[in-house]
């Protein structure tokens, strides 16, 4: 009995942490790869490794506490890249091919309202 419940709680544990929010680290990896996208450089288009970390991102927070833990921790990382062009980051899913909606995220942010990644909320 004892190992079930044992083995229960691992199961419980493994899927609780599934289904959490992506850690900021994480979120951060994933981004990185856009950040000459998002401070209107030159490139037109993101790269396939930006693409690649907004689909991730995407999937990966899939309710509305996970979205809004991405959005602060988009919040913050943004804060510390200078300057930027919010509306370079709403442009990130389309010009990635993605139907996602990404809101202008900026230090005025309300990540509390954000409807990040889903269309219609």
């Amino acid at each position: 009995m004892t190992r079930l419940i044992g083995f229960l709680a691992v199961l419980w544990f493994l899927s609780s942490a599934a289904n959490s929010a992506p850690s900021c680290p994480t979120v951060t990896q994933q981004v990185a790869p856009c950040l000459s996208f998002v401070k209107g450089g030159s490139d037109t288009k993101p790269s396939e490794a930006c693409c690649k970390g907004v689909k991730e991102l995407s999937v990966n927070a899939n309710s509305r506490p996970d979205r809004e833990a991405v959005c602060k921790c988009l919040k913050q990382v943004l804060s510390s890249v200078g300057n930027y062009n919010p509306s370079q980051v709403s442009l990130l899913p389309k010009k990635c091919g993605l139907s996602l909606n990404l809101p202008p995220i900026d230090k005025n942010t309300d990540c509390s309202k954000v409807g990040m990644f889903y269309h219609g909320e």
